[in-house]
């Protein structure tokens, strides 16, 4: 288990943190030499709504997706919902704020104990809805590439072995908040040395590797929209 705890938790992260700001350059670079669209990138807002408000609108609401799919309007708004709650509680692991907790008198641990659990199982839920709505429209499954199934499983796979490591394994918060305490640091040492929580990091990382090269990267397509309208 050491042996795997070092290629996972000490190999590991410096490759990924690589692979990812080189792929975020090389894709925003090319973005970025691309003539000025009359029509913003997917996920776009209607024609016409060429404005900063129109993006931020888009950004939140998705109404082209509305108009065209309800249902998977409402798979695509949960999921970006409940992913942004889980991300701030990833966050909170490497780098907790007491003092903001206290003066707001929220107890965070325990919020989001009930939070992140609600979080994973939604999200669980909804990702395996958009999974079988690809394997069952036939119009879906003809546009489906090997990517996005490959970018749907592996999303899969993280949401089930994060919440398999909240339900089913002791999960130790205050040493996993040193591990990544250290490892934003570039102090490089043994991850937790638990089954659940090493195949949650290593899938992790897999997905920011593969990120700048999928079409998970959408929402860059946000920020270069809203670049590209400063440029007009």
């Amino acid at each position: 288990m050491e042996t795997l705890g070092y290629l996972i938790g000490v190999i590991l992260p410096p490759i990924t943190l690589v692979v990812l700001v080189v792929g975020l350059i090389y894709r925003f670079r090319i973005w970025w030499k691309l003539p000025i669209p009359k029509m913003t990138l997917f996920p776009a807002p209607d024609p016409g709504s060429d404005t900063f408000l129109g993006v931020l609108k888009a950004t939140f609401f998705f109404p082209g997706l509305f108009k065209g799919d309800k249902s998977l309007w409402a798979a695509a708004w949960v999921f970006h919902a409940m992913l942004a709650l889980i991300l701030i509680g990833h966050v909170r692991v490497a780098m907790d704020f007491p003092r903001l907790w206290a003066a707001l008198g929220i107890n965070a641990d325990s919020m989001s104990a009930w939070s992140g659990g609600a979080a994973g199982i939604i999200i669980l839920f909804t990702v395996i809805f958009l999974l079988l709505r690809r394997m069952s429209l036939e119009r879906v499954r003809e546009i489906t590439q090997g990517g996005d199934w490959f970018a749907l499983v592996l999303v899969l796979l993280i949401i089930f072995s994060g919440n398999a490591m909240r339900f089913l394994e002791h999960f130790d918060l205050k040493l996993t908040r040193a591990y990544f305490a250290s490892l934003v640091m570039f102090k490089f040492s043994l991850p937790p040395l638990k089954g659940w929580f090493l195949l949650h990091f290593f899938l992790g990382q897999v997905l920011f590797m593969y990120l700048p090269f999928s079409k998970l990267l959408h929402f860059g397509g946000i920020f270069f929209t809203q670049t590209a309208l400063q440029r007009r």
